[in-house]
């Protein structure tokens, strides 16, 4: 049926607390975007205003925050935060890479901007974390969309792209 061609998705996890940056695990996913013909938003091949997250700014980023220049990190880092945020209110769906051992912040502000657009949010999340698992992840997540393994959450995708799905959580 490809229910998912040509829509959008925005991929969604932890970055700057992440030696690889949160790269690896994107591209694994991205693999299987391209082959739904999913259009793909990542924060991590992003560049804005000349900036970026993981990149060459990352350090210039820790150094304000170390040194308290809050308003000029504040300034520096806004376009960065508004790409991703743009990229929720654009994508069709999320996926997230859920790791509750990492406090982030833009993560959860994603989280919480899908589910107010009530768009569907897929999170994958290790069964060895659930002792650090926030409850509050089942407000904003339906549960039917928490997966523990990423082969999981691909057949489900693989479901919703057939057109076999509760029409209530998908409303693309």
């Amino acid at each position: 049926m490809n229910y998912l061609k040509g829509k959008t998705v925005y991929l969604s996890g932890a970055m700057a607390a992440l030696a690889d940056g949160g790269v690896k695990w994107r591209e694994y996913v991205s693999k299987k975007m391209d082959d739904l013909g999913v259009e793909i938003l990542d924060p991590t091949k992003k560049k804005s205003h000349s900036l970026e997250e993981i990149g060459e700014n990352k350090n210039e980023f820790r150094e304000l925050i170390l040194q308290e220049r809050f308003y000029e990190l504040a300034e520096k880092f806004y376009p960065v935060a508004r790409w991703d945020l743009r990229s929720v209110d654009k994508a069709d769906f999320l996926i997230v890479d859920y790791d509750p051992s990492i406090h982030t912040v833009g993560t959860i502000d994603e989280i919480v901007i899908a589910h107010i657009e009530k768009k569907p949010i897929l999170l994958k999340y290790e069964k060895s974390q659930l002792n650090l698992f926030n409850p509050w992840i089942t407000v904003r997540v339906k549960p039917e969309h928490l997966f523990a393994t990423w082969d999981d959450l691909f057949k489900h995708l693989d479901d919703v792209n057939k057109g076999n799905f509760n029409h209530g959580l998908w409303t693309l």
